[in-house]
């Protein structure tokens, strides 16, 4: 596994559940979370509905977990 590949967490259930509403990043709107969540072309984003921010609770809960070094799902 590359390094690139081990910067971002595994998909997981939400992920999955997210892939019927996702969006391809030219047709995310201001307010919609730009976690990718599927590793080919196309490559779609969650588009859940966000606080103004770059992901939705959930994306940031995980990138926060994972950051803080407390591993993946």
């Amino acid at each position: 596994m590359t390094k690139f590949e081990t910067d971002f967490a595994p998909a997981n259930q939400y992920d999955a559940d997210r892939l019927a509403f996702a969006k391809r990043l030219e047709d995310l709107r201001p307010g919609e979370c730009t976690w990718p969540i599927n590793s080919g072309g196309p490559y779609l984003f969650c588009a859940a509905k966000t606080d103004g921010k770059k992901y939705c609770a959930h994306h940031k809960a995980r990138l926060l977990h994972k950051k803080s070094g407390q591993g993946g799902e």
